[in-house]
C-alpha cells in the first residue's frame, strides 16, 4: 500500500538537516560576477573571480568530470545535466579543453549543502564570453525552435533550439528578429516562441490558463527517451555530441522554462522549494514526488499532474522507457511503498 505524505520526512542524524522552505524561486537570482578574467585553454588556474560565459550551442552536457557522453542512452554516472543555448555558467577553471563551472540557473543544494548553481565540467568550445548587454525576453515554446538566416519558410535554418531556450529578440512581422550572442542576428517564427513578460502576466492575471499551458507543454514530450542527466528536446539535430532527451526533473523543468518559470534542476531540489499541498489540493501542473527506496529520505522522482475526467500523470520514467501518460491511480500502484508528496509552484 502506498504511503502517502504531505510534509517532508525529517533527516536522520546521519545526514544533514533538510533546509527550511524558502520561497518559490528563492535563490534562482544567484549572485553572478561580471568581473572577467582571461586564462589561456590548456591552464589548470583557479581564480577568485568567477569568469561569466554563455552557452554557444543548442545543447552543451554537464559533465561531473571532464569528457565526453558515451554513444548511447545508457545511463551515464558523469552525465549532471545539460544546458541550453545562452543559458548562463560561472567559470572557475579551464583545464584541457574543458571549462569546471557552476550552471548558477540549475539551482541545487546537495553537492555541497548548500543552494547554488549546478557544478559540472563543459567543453569549453561551447562557451562564449558573455556580452554582458545580452538580455533574453523571448522563450523558446515549440518543441523545437528554428532560427532562420532571415523572414521567410523557404530559407535556410542556421540552426534549432530546444524548447525552453531563452533568445533576445524585437518584434519584425509574424515572428522576431534575434541578437544571437556571437553578434549575428537570426529570425524566428512567432508560433514558435513566447515573450516572457506576457507569460508572466498570464501566470499572475489568469493561473488556470497558464496550468493549461504546462499540460500542453509536458504532452510535446511524450514518447520521447529518458535520459540520465537530460534537460533537452529529443532528436535536435545539430546538437553536437550531446544526446538529447529528458529526465524526470529535465521534464519537470523544461516545461515549467518554456512557460517563463526557472524551477531548481534536480527532483529533490524542485520538492524542497515546493509548497507542500494535499493531494485533494491537486491542480493541473502541480507535481507529485516519490521517495527513493533506497535513500527513503531523499527525492528521487517527480511527475507532472494532469486531470482530465480524472487525476493522470506525465513522467519520464526511467532508463530505457519512454515520457508517458497514464493513470494516477495506475501510477501509484507500481510506487511499491515509496512515500509520495505534493507541490506546488502556484497559489492554490
Amino acid at each position: 500500500m502506498v504511503n502517502v505524505k504531505t510534509h517532508p520526512v525529517k533527516a536522520d542524524a546521519g545526514r544533514q538537516p533538510t533546509p527550511a522552505r524558502t520561497p518559490k524561486g528563492a535563490g534562482v537570482g544567484l549572485a553572478i560576477s561580471f568581473l572577467i578574467w582571461l586564462l589561456p585553454a590548456t591552464s589548470a588556474t583557479i581564480e577568485a573571480a568567477p569568469r561569466r560565459m554563455r552557452v554557444a550551442v543548442p545543447v552543451a552536457d554537464l559533465r561531473r568530470e571532464p569528457g565526453r557522453a558515451g554513444p548511447t542512452l545508457e545511463q551515464d554516472p558523469l552525465e549532471e545535466s545539460q544546458l541550453l543555448y545562452g543559458d548562463p555558467v560561472e567559470v572557475q577553471e579551464i583545464k584541457e579543453g574543458w571549462a569546471r563551472v557552476s550552471a548558477v540557473e540549475q539551482m541545487e543544494w546537495t553537492h555541497h549543502k548548500r543552494w547554488e548553481g549546478y557544478p559540472g565540467w563543459i567543453e569549453l568550445e561551447n562557451l562564449i564570453e558573455d556580452p554582458g548587454n545580452w538580455n533574453p525576453n523571448l522563450v523558446v515554446t515549440a518543441k523545437q525552435g528554428k532560427v532562420l538566416e532571415k523572414p521567410g519558410s523557404n530559407t535556410p535554418a542556421r540552426f534549432l533550439l530546444s524548447i525552453g531556450t531563452r533568445l533576445a529578440g524585437t518584434p519584425d512581422g509574424n515572428g522576431w528578429n534575434l541578437r544571437l550572442l556571437d553578434g549575428t542576428t537570426g529570425w524566428i517564427s512567432g508560433e514558435e516562441i513566447a515573450r516572457l513578460e506576457k507569460l508572466a502576466e498570464i501566470r499572475k492575471e489568469d493561473p488556470a490558463r497558464w496550468r493549461a499551458r504546462l499540460v500542453q507543454t509536458a504532452r510535446l514530450f511524450l514518447g520521447d527517451p529518458y535520459y540520465w542527466g537530460g534537460r533537452s528536446a529529443a532528436n535536435l539535430s545539430g546538437s553536437g555530441t550531446s544526446h538529447t532527451a529528458v529526465d524526470c526533473s529535465g521534464l519537470a523543468g523544461l516545461v515549467y522554462q518554456a512557460n517563463g518559470m526557472i524551477i531548481p534542476r534536480d527532483a529533490h531540489e524542485i520538492w524542497m522549494q515546493a509548497w507542500p499541498i494535499s493531494p485533494e489540493q491537486l491542480l493541473p501542473g502541480d507535481l507529485i514526488f516519490l521517495n527513493d527506496p533506497k535513500d527513503p529520505q531523499r527525492v528521487s522522482h517527480v511527475m507532472i499532474y494532469l486531470y482530465e475526467n480524472k487525476a493522470r500523470i506525465i513522467e519520464s520514467p526511467g532508463t530505457g522507457k519512454l515520457v508517458r501518460e497514464l493513470p494516477l491511480s495506475e501510477r501509484l500502484k507500481e510506487a511499491k511503498g515509496r512515500r509520495i508528496f505534493f507541490g506546488t509552484y502556484l497559489p492554490q
